[in-house]
């Protein structure tokens, strides 16, 4: 019952090197990895596993198969529960039979994948041979990057011309649909026409972990605004998830046991040039739990990279608040915090790779800049400086793994505060007890209505909130409303809050072909038109990837609070009077209780 297209989308996704190298001593040799085959006994090494293909193979009993393959084989797993293990590796899960995966969604993956992969082809033969590279490629000698790393990064260029790409990929027959929606193209706002999303721009494709093209960032050659341009959101692209350069890194050092986490792509480029290939940058965004929990799958050391400055010590901290999670033992995270004025690409070109890698090995560990950065305001020599120290540390040391490194986090602070590890652990727990159990002051009774009146605007202005957020959603993903069944949204008829969601998903269960001009068409002119249109361009400061399960956790609060008010309500009473001398609520709550019993006609 499982797609075969989910199938290949999970092994995709998965590095196959990593699923075996835990079973079997892996050796790089040239492009694949090759060890003693596990299927039979060797004394030389006839088992190869190739990370770009995808697949194992023993040139000595003939076993072969994917990372699938090899579980079921080697591990003795059944196929569902594998499969299971090797979606949840990258935040995937196997589909139900309302999941709504078709084949049509897989077919667009498949073809964007084609797109980006011809784009990429097109855009580094510009950089060889267009006669107006010649700006590009004097930046790029500029910043002091050779050809030989161009030709490992397979950086490109594209030229300032509004078609160029489009016309190259409409001459080999790739559907105007699927241009746009593989971010290659902006469309322009008739819905006629569509123009190239990057022009006149140093090219850097990015790529996930089997080297397939997901999408590009782009430096403008000149002075041009923005400076760095990144594809958009995409079926196969997701900026919070990626990194640049991690494909590289992996595929240039065999046996990779640290990265250096940086800000951008020339920073990745510029170590690389001085023979320091493991550096990844995130794509404009601060480094997220996803890219940790990647990262540690296939490394045991990062080490963030800062600038000095305030500024950048505070992304450090952030960065540290995100990874505690993730710090099992055999784990280590540090920051090198760079000289004023400096960067990795200024600073590497400088100082030459020996110098940069001294910095790394004496940079700041974990331990040190976490205490470090709780103590600046802080007077430790005191008992109320301690005392705070522990309160600040204790809650941020409970989130790392249970393990060695925790414990000994604990036993850190004991020695800096002066009291026992059992001690602090106490305090910790007491903490949290009184955090959650503490009740407040008792008030005047006028002042509790008032609390009482805002608390009210305040949920109130929290389910609007909640509403917008899913309207936004289904206008980016329509596809969302098929989550629930059409009759489990049937009450939300009875509440005025929700008739704007009602109505968007009811005209979604409507149609088969869905887009956002379809919806706009469909309200045009109506009054909520100019609603939708604001939602639609609402900021979403959540990933793609996480709208599946924010909007079931929103229809699911709203279907609990209208639960809720009606049980709160003494509906019996409110039967009995007659329609008359009721109030607009209390008819939505007779509506809500005929609802929840089946009666529609009332």
């Amino acid at each position: 019952m499982i797609p075969q297209d989910f199938i290949e989308e999970v092994l995709t996704r998965n590095d196959i090197v990593e699923i075996i190298e835990g079973s079997v001593a892996l050796k790089k040799t040239g492009k694949n990895y090759q060890g003693l085959c596990p299927f039979h006994n060797e004394k030389s090494p006839s088992f190869t596993v190739s990370q770009d293909k995808g697949f194992y193979h023993c040139f000595g009993c003939g076993a072969h198969g994917s990372a699938l393959k090899f579980l079921q084989e080697h591990q003795k797993m059944e196929f569902i529960p594998a499969l299971e293990m090797l979606a949840e590796r990258v935040g995937m899960k196997l589909p139900q039979r309302d999941d709504g995966f078709s084949e049509q969604k897989n077919n667009e993956r498949r073809v964007i994948f084609e797109i980006l992969e011809q784009a990429s082809k097109f855009y580094k033969e510009q950089l060889r041979t267009h006669p107006s590279r010649g700006r590009a490629v004097a930046y790029l000698k500029g910043r002091g990057l050779s050809g030989e790393i161009a030709r490992d990064f397979d950086l490109g260029y594209s030229i300032a011309k509004w078609d160029s790409l489009q016309t190259y990929l409409v001459r080999m027959n790739f559907d105007n649909i699927f241009l746009n929606k593989s971010g290659m193209l902006i469309e322009r706002d008739d819905g006629d026409h569509a123009y190239d999303r990057f022009r006149d721009r140093i090219m850097f494709p990015i790529k996930d972990l089997r080297g397939n093209v997901i999408g590009f960032g782009g430096r403008v050659v000149g002075d041009g605004k923005p400076k760095y341009l990144n594809s958009p959101e995409t079926p196969v692209f997701h900026k919070g998830r990626e990194l640049y350069g991690l494909y590289e890194a992996r595929r240039s050092s065999p046996h990779l046991t640290q990265v250096i986490v940086v800000e951008g792509y020339m920073d990745v480029l510029a170590l690389a040039q001085n023979g320091i290939t493991y550096a990844v940058a995130t794509l404009g965004t601060a480094t997220t739990e996803t890219h940790i929990e990647r990262l540690f799958r296939v490394i045991s050391r990062i080490v963030f990279c800062f600038d000095g400055d305030d500024a950048g010590r505070k992304a450090a901290w952030k960065a540290l608040n995100s990874v505690l999670p993730f710090l099992q033992d055999g784990r280590t995270v540090a920051f090198l915090f760079l000289p004023d004025g400096e960067d990795p690409d200024s600073l590497v070109r400088k100082e030459g790779k020996s110098s940069f890698e001294q910095r790394l090995h004496e940079c700041t560990s974990f331990t040190e800049f976490f205490y470090s950065h709780l103590e600046l305001e802080l007077d430790t020599t005191t008992p109320e400086g301690k005392a705070s120290l522990s309160k600040l540390a204790m809650p941020l040391v409970d989130q790392i793994p249970d393990g060695v490194f925790k414990q000994l986090m604990v036993d850190n602070l004991s020695k800096r505060v002066g009291l026992s590890s059992d001690t602090l652990l106490s305090a910790s727990a007491f903490y949290e007890r009184r955090k959650s159990s503490k009740a407040g002051p008792i008030m005047p009774a006028s002042k509790k209505s008032a609390l009482a009146l805002g608390k009210n605007d305040a949920q109130k202005s929290e389910i609007s909130s909640q509403i917008d957020q899913a309207i936004s959603m289904l206008l980016k993903q329509p596809e969302l409303a098929d989550l629930f069944k059409l009759e489990e949204y049937s009450i939300f008829r009875t509440d005025e809050k929700l008739s704007l969601l009602v109505e968007l998903i009811d005209f979604i269960f409507e149609q088969d072909n869905l887009s956002l001009n379809v919806i706009f068409d469909h309200f045009n002119g109506k009054p909520i038109s100019s609603r939708l249109q604001q939602l639609a361009n609402k900021e979403q400061l959540l990933d793609v990837s996480q709208f599946a399960d924010e909007f079931k956790g929103i229809v699911r609060l709203q279907l609990s609070r209208l639960e809720d008010e009606l049980k709160k309500t003494n509906i019996e009473g409110l039967l009995q009077k007659p329609i008359s001398a009721l109030s607009h609520e209390e008819r939505e709550l007779i509506l809500r209780y005929h609802y929840r019993h089946g009666v529609k006609d009332v």
